[in-house]
């Protein structure tokens, strides 16, 4: 069966993105309550934390790169009929699943939590200062708006494309 690609609507990226939140979310639960024990056993500190995020943000990279380096998709891009290609149609290899991987958490995770340290000491750290750098992820989902093929902002910096695959008859 050979595919067609097209570009991806907004509400399918929407949906997809917010049911790929709901299969992380049970990963992550899985990884800390995997890592619960170490903690129980040495004791909480500041250097296990460190441990426990490493190993998180090193464990969904684990699902990430596998599901973009075999098929194009992760669980929740299958079902929303969605695949991760580079730039030119070829299937993505791990030092480009490692980079789309690392912008997108410098996007999503990094200038927020940046955001928010800085507004903290204007703001305060409250509700105000989380809302305003919560806003920064307006600037890579809304990049897709502005983009010609409507590509994310991650995507476009990372060399790749997310397609709508539609099997041809």
């Amino acid at each position: 069966m050979s595919e067609t690609y097209l570009f991806p609507g907004w509400w399918r990226r929407l949906a997809s993105l917010l049911y790929e939140l709901l299969l992380i979310t049970a990963v992550l639960l899985g990884a800390s309550a995997a890592y619960t024990p170490l903690i129980t056993w040495l004791g909480h500190s500041p250097l296990l934390d460190l441990g426990q995020q490493l190993w998180q943000v090193l464990l969904l990279f684990g699902y990430f790169g596998y599901a973009w380096t075999r098929s194009g998709q992760t669980v929740a891009m299958k079902t929303w009929r969605l695949k991760l290609i580079g730039a030119h149609g070829a299937p993505l290899d791990w030092p480009r699943a490692a980079l789309r991987y690392l912008i997108a958490l410098a996007l999503f995770a990094g200038m927020p939590l940046i955001a928010y340290k800085g507004l903290a000491v204007e703001l305060g750290a409250g509700k105000h200062a989380l809302t305003a750098a919560l806003l920064w992820w307006i600037v890579p989902l809304g990049f897709a708006y502005f983009d010609p093929e409507k590509q994310f902002l991650h995507d476009r910096l990372a060399g790749t494309r997310l397609v709508r695959v539609k099997p041809t008859r």
